[in-house]
């Protein structure tokens, strides 16, 4: 059974691989986030899309809303001696 041995890399080879890794993973988001709005844009031109969106939203909102009303306040406590 063979073992190969494991090569360490330099700091230098290490700051490398983790700044390409972050700058293609920071591109390729960038990528989808553009992607995505024009795939947004293009559904939001459907009128029924934009009316089933608004009911969605507005039905959401007085959820949050009546949560928010029914949330009780929070009292300071103060510090035992």
């Amino acid at each position: 059974m063979g073992h190969t041995p494991v090569m360490r890399q330099s700091i230098l080879e290490r700051i490398v691989e983790e700044r390409v890794g972050q700058s293609l993973v920071g591109n390729v988001s960038t990528a989808i986030d553009r992607i995505a709005e024009e795939i947004a844009t293009e559904a939001l031109q459907e009128e029924s899309f934009r009316h089933v969106l608004r009911e969605l939203v507005h039905r959401r909102s007085e959820e949050m809303l009546e949560q928010l009303l029914r949330t009780p306040r929070r009292t300071k406590r103060r510090p035992r001696p």
